[in-house]
């Protein structure tokens, strides 16, 4: 008879054991699968953080080119942007402007900000050029813009000149942005 209640004390002690080694199984099994599913959610993530600050870097070497190749422009157009806005919110101490205000300032015509403008590589492209172009393929990329500033010392002979690059991807409600700095020191040629 002892056989018999051992067997069964063996057969129920083997059956709380594979009880608890499958639970034990399937707790594993689901903290891996609960941490994949979130592994893979961060990693795309990741990756359109990653696609939008290359996108951002490109364009910001774009506008970088922009400002090398016609430096004069960009500091006069510049200093007239500057100009302009202070003696429209009322700075008495900036002189009366020669000839009225153009309505596309100089400035906005470097930077290509401004109505009626459709395609300007550093802001925005026709769906159609896009396309066209693929020059935002593979990416999501739902807008994005450029914005120059120029922060002078000894008067304009030394200026640091900053290039940000917002950028929204597809599908996503935040805009990401980079911001480039440079050291940049006008002096006269002899």
């Amino acid at each position: 008879m002892h056989t018999r209640s051992d067997n069964s004390r063996r057969n129920g002690m083997a059956l709380v054991i594979v009880l608890a080694f499958s639970a034990i199984l399937l707790v594993l099994g689901i903290v891996y699968l609960r941490t994949f599913s979130q592994t893979t959610h961060v990693t795309r993530l990741q990756i359109d953080h990653l696609q939008a600050e290359f996108f951002a870097r490109g364009i910001q070497n774009i506008a970088l080119f922009k400002v090398k190749r016609f430096p004069d422009f960009f500091l006069r157009s510049y200093r007239y942007h500057v100009y302009k806005k202070r003696r429209e919110s009322g700075d008495t101490s900036v002189p009366e402007p020669i000839r009225p205000f153009e309505s596309i300032s100089p400035f906005e015509k470097f930077t290509g900000v401004y109505s009626g403008r459709t395609n300007d590589i550093l802001h925005h492209l026709s769906p159609g050029d896009d396309a066209a172009w693929g020059f935002t393929e593979p990416l999501n990329i739902a807008t994005w813009s450029t914005t120059f500033n120029l922060r002078s010392s000894e008067d304009f002979n030394r200026a640091f000149i900053e290039i940000d690059v917002h950028v929204q991807m597809a599908g996503r409600d935040n805009v990401g942005h980079y911001k480039m700095s440079l050291d940049a020191s006008q002096t006269s040629e002899l």
